[in-house]
């Protein structure tokens, strides 16, 4: 059983939260938890303040007793960690990191700086998870292939790609932009989610994201779950993605819902629409 450090690098971690991640961690598997007695820490919106944040990173990654770095939750907060982040000894680890939300900018960071595994899967503070999620989880940490079936009407684009996939939560992805952490698209097949966010907004942020470039050269694109978002959000994306050539598929178990299915940033992707499948491959 691999061992696990947990971390709060967002959003404050409430008691209840806290506890739902421990009994999660467990019930899924994993081994010994450690964590920060400094976890449940409170700033205003965040888990302590960002120097408590980023020196929980950079000690989760130096612990020598642990094999997983894996973040209780989400929220806001963790681009302010990024630039104080010890990536050489995050790189000498060898740890996996584990999230998904506001751990989009981590996980690509880190895996941009140190070539790391970094998964884009579940966080544990809630209390109720699909099976498909926790098996698809530890299908991902022991590096096992993949394959996931795609409704018919959920073909946008029609293709054939074979690339790494790189992506997360489309607000965070754009607070990227600009600096040594901006995520890289180029010959990637890219995956974007979001939640609780108007339509409009999506709309504004894709077309910043291709201001940025970052649609130039993607070889594909698959789009995850848009949950509770107060506006036709699936016409925004039809309109945004209308003149694009590469495949394009929507509605995919990723993201803030249940199924929420691990995605491994920078392994191999392949979409064949044909086959009415995407795969990861290890």
């Amino acid at each position: 059983m691999k061992n696990i450090f947990l971390i709060a690098p967002s959003g404050h971690l409430s008691k209840e939260k806290f506890n739902n991640s421990l009994k999660n961690l467990k019930k899924w598997g994993f081994g010994r938890i450690k964590y920060l007695k400094s976890i449940n820490s409170k700033f205003y919106y965040y888990a302590g303040d960002y120097e408590r944040r980023y020196n929980e990173v950079n000690q989760a990654y130096k612990d020598e007793e642990t094999e997983i770095v894996f973040c209780a939750r989400g929220g806001m907060g963790a681009v302010q960690l990024i630039s104080f982040l010890d990536y050489n000894m995050i790189r000498k680890s060898g740890k996996v990191l584990i999230g998904f939300s506001d751990a989009t900018i981590l996980l690509n960071s880190i895996y941009q700086k140190t070539s790391l595994r970094c998964l884009h899967g579940p966080m544990p503070c809630n209390k109720n998870y699909d099976r498909k999620t926790i098996s698809c989880l530890h299908m991902a940490l022991n590096k096992e292939d993949y394959s996931v079936r795609i409704n018919e009407k959920d073909v946008f684009k029609e293709g054939f790609a074979k690339a790494k996939i790189v992506g997360g939560a489309i607000r965070v992805l754009v607070k990227s932009l600009g600096g040594e952490h901006e995520i890289q698209t180029s010959d990637k097949i890219l995956f974007l989610e979001q939640n609780h966010w108007r339509g409009r907004d999506i709309y504004d942020a894709l077309w910043q994201l291709k201001l940025a470039g970052k649609f130039k050269k993607v070889k594909g694109i698959i789009l995850g779950y848009f949950t509770k978002c107060d506006e036709p959000v699936l016409n925004y994306l039809k309109d945004f993605f209308k003149d694009f050539k590469c495949p394009i598929i929507f509605n995919q178990p990723i993201g803030h819902k249940e199924p929420n299915l691990t995605i491994p940033i920078g392994e191999i992707c392949i979409i064949n629409t044909e086959k009415l499948s995407w795969q990861i491959k290890f």
